[in-house]
């Protein structure tokens, strides 16, 4: 278990009271867990802007239910959108990116019970007027 400066502590606790826990974490590089992030924003009265039931997932690192999974997706956009901010992107990272997106969009649709594709109907209204008035004309012409 590492062990970290309360000066460590407190840097971590006051980026995550600006950026957010999952950010400060990725940027720093530590804590290993949230859960310890979030004890040290605690333990240096910062206060983390968290629904409870994002908190309660988070700290027990487990997604089980719908409503949890959402959220990760969520967060998997939210990130996305943070690396497309990158001016130097290259059009393959950008590719990969955008493929991420969809794929989380498309995991929040179906987590809805929502289409995760489309197809359009194809509009036949003009072809079957034209159909009746074909017939029409034949049954007029033999008459």
């Amino acid at each position: 278990m590492a062990k970290y400066s309360e000066a460590e502590r407190r840097a971590f606790a006051e980026l995550a009271g600006d950026v957010g826990l999952a950010r400060a974490k990725r940027e720093l590089q530590y804590p290993s867990s949230w859960s310890t992030g979030k004890r040290w924003c605690e333990e240096f009265g910062i206060e983390i802007e968290l629904d409870d039931l994002k908190s309660k997932a988070a700290q027990y690192n487990s997604f089980y239910e719908e409503t949890e999974l959402r959220i990760a997706q969520q967060d998997l956009l939210s990130r996305a959108l943070e690396l497309m901010d990158n001016p130097n992107l290259t059009p393959a990272e950008l590719d990969k990116i955008a493929a991420t997106m969809k794929r989380a969009t498309d995991s929040i649709q179906m987590l809805r019970g929502k289409a995760t594709n489309r197809t359009a109907v194809e509009d036949t209204t003009e072809v079957e007027a034209l159909k009746l008035y074909d017939d029409w004309k034949s049954a007029v012409d033999s008459e």
